[in-house]
């Protein structure tokens, strides 16, 4: 009898498992996200992000954390992230992101997917090959998902319109996970 009991409360746990809405998601326990209020907040207060740059001899992205003056929403607070990412690293770090390259507009939707548009010196400022290209990527992907948890996905854009690619390495024509390594 204990053993159908046993069996019978499995089976339950499993099919809730498998009939859940909400996917498993697996944290980087490398760095702590970076917690976001809830309730409003006044700007000017500090908050600590996590830069996500290339680590010197390796194809990995490497988390810096960084202080920005937090504004009054996440999509300022977002926006602040970028800039200080394109500003580079303070550490040994490898930069990812062309100097010249700007954030024209941010904005974050309902499903979680942020738009980032950002001048055309991200695409032109990249003059190496497919590698710099995913480095430059995903250390704007990982950054936001990473330092904000209301960000799931990323949507990159440059002038206002979408983009089947930067430079021909990666597909960035629709929004893309974070991907720490590669």
């Amino acid at each position: 009898m204990a053993a159908v009991l046993v069996a019978f409360l499995l089976l339950i746990v499993g099919a809730i498992a498998l009939w859940s809405d909400s996917p498993m998601r697996l944290s980087r326990p490398a760095a702590r996200r970076a917690s976001e209020p809830t309730r409003p907040r006044s700007a000017g207060t500090r908050k600590t992000v996590m830069l996500f740059f290339l680590a010197q001899g390796q194809r990995i992205l490497q988390e810096e954390p960084r202080e920005i003056v937090g504004g009054v929403t996440t999509t300022e607070d977002a926006k602040r992230t970028l800039e200080a990412l394109v500003s580079g690293p303070e550490s040994e770090m490898k930069a990812t992101m062309p100097p010249a390259a700007q954030i024209h507009n941010l904005f974050v939707d309902s499903s979680g997917t942020a738009y980032v548009d950002f001048n055309r010196e991200l695409r032109e400022g990249l003059s190496g090959g497919a590698q710099e290209e995913l480095s430059a990527v995903f250390s704007i992907v990982d950054t936001l998902t990473f330092s904000f948890p209301q960000i799931k996905r990323v949507q990159i854009l440059i002038d206002g319109g979408e983009i089947s690619t930067l430079r021909g390495g990666v597909n960035t024509s629709m929004p893309l996970a974070p991907r720490y390594a590669f």
